[in-house]
């Protein structure tokens, strides 16, 4: 079975501890000024404090994007302070798109997945040069991905980008075991390989040199 090319962005699947990535979910506000932001989407911290999507280069990363939240427990720029962590009646239901990301310089509350040691699936780029198993170890960084008709990410690994930097935001670690999922050595017409990658470069924890 031939690989598809059907981006969407980082799924969460563990830790390298083991312990649970649910558990290190955390909710962060967005201001009325960024890239749309969609479940998928790595998320970096920006010098006003609130945060956006990650861009290559960035040394801030802090996880991924999970889902869109309409309760309170983020910060309000408007009132300086937390919210109460309920819903009111002047709270929307979230449906469609709105469930699933946030509109460009569009506040908003965000969770986020912040563990440094997150296990996350994503599909390679392949583009130029697609991922070889020798390259398990080394570091590399997403590509852009603007966020689907359904609102999720089309974020992939940026395969041009493989090296032992150790600004690189991901840590390449294997091949992700489920049917069909093939090297681009074997389905070199669809090098759609589907990954398992950490952080190499995480803003909760110091630069990682690839191997």
């Amino acid at each position: 079975m031939a690989n598809v090319d059907r981006p969407n962005g980082f799924k969460p699947i563990g830790t390298l501890s083991g312990s649970p990535w649910q558990a290190s979910i955390e909710a962060f506000q967005l201001d009325a000024s960024h890239t749309a932001i969609g479940v998928g989407d790595l998320v970096m911290q920006t010098a006003d404090g609130y945060v956006n999507k990650y861009a290559a280069g960035s040394t801030h990363c802090i996880g991924v994007m999970v889902g869109v939240s309409v309760m309170g427990e983020g910060w309000n720029a408007t009132t300086g302070a937390f919210g109460d962590n309920a819903l009111s009646a002047t709270e929307p239901t979230l449906v469609g798109l709105g469930s699933r990301s946030v509109a460009l310089n569009t506040a908003g509350t965000i969770l986020v997945v912040t563990a440094p040691d997150l296990i996350m699936t994503a599909q390679e780029d392949g583009v130029t040069t697609p991922l070889v198993l020798s390259a398990i170890g080394l570091n590399l960084e997403p590509t852009a991905g603007a966020i689907d008709a359904s609102g999720n990410s089309t974020m992939e690994l940026d395969s041009d980008t493989i090296a032992t930097t150790n600004s690189l935001a991901l840590r390449l670690l294997k091949v992700h075991p489920e049917p069909g999922n093939e090297l681009a050595a074997v389905a070199a017409a669809t090098p759609w390989c589907t990954w398992q990658v950490t952080f190499a470069n995480h803003a909760y924890k110091g630069l990682n040199v690839g191997i």
